[in-house]
C-alpha cells in the first residue's frame, strides 16, 4: 500500500541530494541551505509529477506523507549541514584529536586548545559522557566510533567543495 510513496521518497531524496552536491560544487558553497531546501522539495515535486504521468498510483494520503517526510528530512539535513559546514565545538575537538593521531592530546596541549576555543570545556565533558572521547592516563583521544563518523563528514565536505570562509 505504501510501496509507491516509499519509492517516491527514495528517488526524491537521492535525486535531491545528488543535485545539492552538484550545485554546491558549482556554487562553491554559496546559498547551500537555500539550495538544499529548494532542490529536495523540487525533486519531490518532479518525482511526483513523473509518477503521476507514468500512471503510478499516488493518493492524497501518499502525498501528505511524502511532503511531511521530505520537510522533516530537509530540516534534519540542514541542521547536520550546519555542523559539517561550520566548525562546531564538537567538530573542532574531534579534528584536533584526529590531528594528534593515536597519541592523543596531552593535558598541556588540551589546555592550550581550550584557551583557543571558548566553550570547548563543557562540550568536551559531554563528549566523554556519550563515549565519543576517552581519557586515559591524562591523554584524551577519540573512540573508534567517532573516528569513522568524522571521516564520513570530511569526505562529504570535500564532495561539496565547501569554502568555509565564503560558505
Amino acid at each position: 500500500m505504501y510501496q509507491n510513496v516509499f519509492f517516491l521518497l527514495i528517488l526524491s531524496i537521492v535525486t535531491g541530494l545528488c543535485l545539492h552536491v552538484f550545485s554546491s560544487r558549482r556554487r562553491h558553497g554559496k546559498g547551500i541551505y537555500q539550495m538544499a531546501i529548494l532542490l529536495l522539495n523540487g525533486s519531490l515535486f518532479t518525482m511526483t509529477c513523473l509518477f503521476l504521468l507514468t500512471g503510478i498510483d499516488l493518493t492524497f494520503e501518499h502525498l501528505v506523507i511524502a511532503v511531511v517526510f521530505i520537510e522533516s528530512f530537509v530540516a534534519v539535513y540542514c541542521l547536520i549541514l550546519i555542523g559539517v559546514v561550520h566548525d562546531s565545538p564538537t567538530l573542532a575537538i574531534v579534528k584536533a584529536l584526529m590531528a594528534a593521531g593515536p597519541k592523543g592530546l596531552s593535558d598541556q596541549e588540551l589546555d592550550s586548545f581550550i584557551k583557543a576555543h571558548p566553550f570547548v570545556g563543557a562540550r568536551l565533558e559531554a563528549l566523554q559522557t556519550t563515549g565519543d572521547v576517552v581519557v586515559r592516563e591524562g591523554v584524551i583521544s577519540l573512540t573508534t566510533r567517532s573516528q569513522w563518523i568524522v571521516r564520513i563528514l570530511s569526505v562529504y565536505t570535500r564532495l561539496l567543495r565547501i569554502d568555509r570562509e565564503r560558505g
